[in-house]
């Protein structure tokens, strides 16, 4: 493995990371023997920001300055490593330019760095999505999976014993009187413990089936870039291709349908005007089963199972993260709310 460059940048404390990042930008790039013409303004993700420089030499490529937090190294590897396997195999993901990793020292910490292609696309709003948008991501989906299927990486987490934890905190969380008492106050719901119990065990029953493999288990909105189809592109249909399939830093290793649900999850509350059998028949009818490589025999019931453990989750990151008085004007929890509720999962 590669020694990691380090700079060392010091600046008063009055500066935020972002402006740390500014200053540093130009270093990042002669550490990296990188001549440019432009470095255009930075874009901000869950865990990372990100600057498009224009090189000399007539290319675009991403500066990323990840999140500051523990693992984070490990983590890039490994999201490195299924990055750059699909991108071999003709997907549309980001290859490392330079296989060293940059560590900037500065009076606010340290910040791992690390330079790539450019993807072009643009995200775009989940109640934007098509029909079209819909099947294309499902296919894509499924074209990866079938990938994936032939990649082994030693010291891979499972996605079981993380959500295993998850599950476990949830019901440390649900069972305080505190929080039950305020859910029913404030919120006027309540949430069926046996339901998470239920879900540990589906847990459990999949971790023993055959087909485990790589996932993604991040394949959503913010990480999807979308752009006018041309012929070359790989990952299209009527029209439209994904042209970027960004941050695998929440691979894992578990069975496919645990990222089927993930994204399905997310589409069932996101994609607010299209009806949820719709969503579905679209994403994985449409598109992950009839167009896309990967064959699926993952049971309704067990995915419907899936999707509602993530939408818990979901649930439960918005009363741990919200105050619970101002949560109804948040619709992405009141739609959250009402899917679980219309599930029996929740109570009013």
């Amino acid at each position: 493995m590669d020694m990691p460059i380090c700079i060392y940048l010091f600046r008063s404390s009055l500066y935020t990371v972002s402006m740390v990042y500014q200053v540093a930008i130009k270093e990042v790039l002669k550490a990296y023997g990188i001549s440019y013409v432009r470095i255009h303004d930075s874009q901000k993700g869950y865990r990372n920001e990100i600057w498009p420089v224009e090189t000399a030499d007539g290319r675009m490529i991403n500066v990323t300055f990840y999140k500051r937090e523990d693992g984070i190294v490990e983590r890039m590897r490994r999201a490195d490593t299924v990055s750059e396997y699909l991108a071999g195999c003709g997907m549309p993901t980001r290859q490392r330019i330079d296989s060293r990793m940059l560590q900037l020292k500065s009076s606010s910490g340290i910040t791992s760095i690390g330079v790539y292609t450019y993807l072009p696309g643009a995200t775009i709003p989940w109640e934007a999505y098509t029909m079209t948008h819909l099947k294309l991501l499902g296919k894509t989906m499924s074209d990866m999976h079938a990938r994936l299927d032939g990649l082994v990486i030693d010291a891979m987490p499972s996605v079981y014993d993380e959500y295993q934890m998850i599950i476990a905190r949830m019901q440390e969380y649900f069972t305080r009187p505190s929080v039950i008492g305020s859910m029913n106050l404030k919120l006027h719901v309540g949430i069926s413990i046996d339901k998470l119990n239920e879900y540990s065990q589906l847990l459990g029953q999949l971790q023993l089936l055959p087909d485990q493999q790589v996932l993604h288990m991040d394949f959503v909105r913010g990480n999807i870039l979308f752009k006018e189809a041309m012929s070359q592109d790989m990952a299209q249909f009527d029209g439209l291709a994904i042209s970027g399939i960004l941050d695998f830093e929440k691979t894992a290793l578990g069975h496919p349908s645990m990222d089927i649900a993930r994204t399905l999850a997310f589409l069932l509350v996101d994609c607010k005007y299209k009806p949820a059998d719709k969503v579905q028949k679209y994403f994985l009818h449409s598109g992950y089963q009839k167009r896309g490589q990967r064959i699926d025999s993952t049971q309704p019931d067990v995915l419907g199972a899936l999707v509602e453990l993530f939408l818990v989750y979901d649930f439960y990151k918005f009363l741990r993260h919200n105050p619970y008085e101002f949560l109804d004007l948040n619709a992405h929890y009141t739609r959250t709310r009402d899917i679980l509720k219309r599930q029996n999962v929740i109570r009013y």
